[in-house]
């Protein structure tokens, strides 16, 4: 079974790429439900789709089920699909049956019954930690469709408790909760020279083959560099250099230098007793909302959310668009272990009444029209036609109609 690790990295590494500040987010989340809407919008939606995707459109739908398969085998992650429509959205028995097996339900319309559903289905595969459904119910929600992705792990080797108070940096003077370690594993710590200068990585084993990298770059740089840099060299598709490479390439005894500084950010040689690593970090929390139609073409959702028309003929009769693209995500680092869950989720919306000009131009006319926790073993960080007689005039739009614009 395809793990489709690279595909899903290489979305994560684009994603990475926009971030400005500090947050969260999975691209093993949101990547099996580009896979399903690849599989299920026409042209050029389809394409846009698929090379967000990085896979052929017409195999989204096995490639979704088998990553969402492979991610809930995992020790210690769970994932989950869910599909939820209006009985007017009228889905196709054929298009849901092909999808990943998950939970499947109705929405009525209103927001006060069909919010709290979707918001227990989002605390209950995430073990409460994401407490809320990202998209937004009411009548306009034909249809959602979304994954919850947990996961957990517990250290190899716990953390300590301390203060930790920098004397420099931007976090100068303030008095964090640190987490300390000492460990004999020299190379849990890797330094390589990338695209964004130089980063430091550091592992962090958890018991069921879950790694953890802290990542740290130079001074000044942002995570939209570093990040990207730093994930090819977590999972091993970057060259690096090792801890113990490191202590040992110095001339003399390294630790009678002046300073011990080696020239990798964060990354000192200092007096110890054994060959170790002695690491310092602090604990965090940290969560985030993402609106991924902020970025439509890094995902694939330019197309696909524009009113024009309805862009998933495969889901059935009524023409779709993509409305609310969202992912609400959180990670928490502890002394004892880290824990992660992100809930992704589209929501689809009827594309509005068109007017009898439009209805001429949809039924002939078509043009194309231009989103770092590692499994171990695998690597994985996871819309043409013709216009005969055109109507002469065109009635005013119906309020409603230009309202759903």
């Amino acid at each position: 079974m395809e793990t489709h690790a690279s595909e899903v990295n290489e979305l994560t590494s684009s994603w990475l790429a926009h971030t400005r500040g500090a947050g969260v987010l999975s691209g093993a989340g949101l990547w099996p439900l580009l896979a399903v809407l690849a599989a299920s919008a026409d042209e050029p939606g389809r394409a846009e789709l698929g090379t967000a995707a990085r896979l052929a459109p017409d195999a989204g739908m096995d490639a979704a089920r088998e990553v969402l398969k492979v991610l809930d085998d995992l020790d210690g992650v769970d994932a989950a699909l869910g599909l939820w429509a209006q009985e007017a959205a009228r889905v196709s028995p054929r298009w849901r049956d092909r999808l990943p097996s998950g939970t499947y339900g109705e929405l009525v319309g209103d927001a006060e019954v069909d919010q709290p559903a979707l918001d227990r289905w989002a605390n209950e595969r995430t073990r409460g930690l994401i407490e809320r459904f990202p998209v937004q119910t009411g009548p306009e929600l034909m249809l959602t469709l979304a994954t919850a992705l947990t996961l957990r792990t517990t250290w190899t080797r716990a953390f300590t408790d301390e203060r930790l108070t920098p004397s420099a940096g931007a976090w100068s003077g303030r008095r964090l909760a640190g987490l300390s370690r000492n460990t004999g594993e020299l190379d849990d710590v890797r330094v390589a020279t990338t695209a964004a200068g130089p980063v430091t990585v550091t592992r962090v084993a958890g018991e069921n083959d879950i790694d953890v990298h802290l990542v740290l770059g130079g001074a000044g740089a942002g995570p939209g560099d570093v990040l990207p840099a730093a994930l090819p060299v977590a999972t091993g598709a970057h060259p690096s250099t090792h801890g113990s490479e490191v202590l040992g390439s110095g001339s003399g005894d390294p630790v009678s230098a002046d300073t011990g500084d080696t020239g990798w950010p964060g990354l000192a040689v200092v007096a110890a007793e054994r060959p170790g690593l002695a690491l310092r970090t602090t604990r965090f929390t940290v969560r985030s909302e993402h609106d991924l139609l902020q970025l439509p073409r890094t995902f694939g959702l330019e197309t696909v959310s524009r009113p024009d028309r309805g862009h998933f003929p495969e889901i059935g009769p009524v023409p779709l668009r993509v409305d609310q693209a969202k992912q609400a995500a959180v990670a928490i680092f502890s002394a004892t272990g880290f824990e992660a869950a992100a809930v992704t989720a589209m929501g689809l919306r009827a594309v509005s009444a068109p007017s009898k000009r439009a209805r001429g131009l949809a039924a002939t006319y078509d043009r194309p029209f231009g989103f770092l926790a590692v499994h171990r073993t695998s690597g994985l960080v996871l819309f043409a036609g013709w216009v005969d007689d055109p109507a002469p005039w065109t009635p005013p739009e119906p309020r409603n109609a230009r309202q759903g614009r």
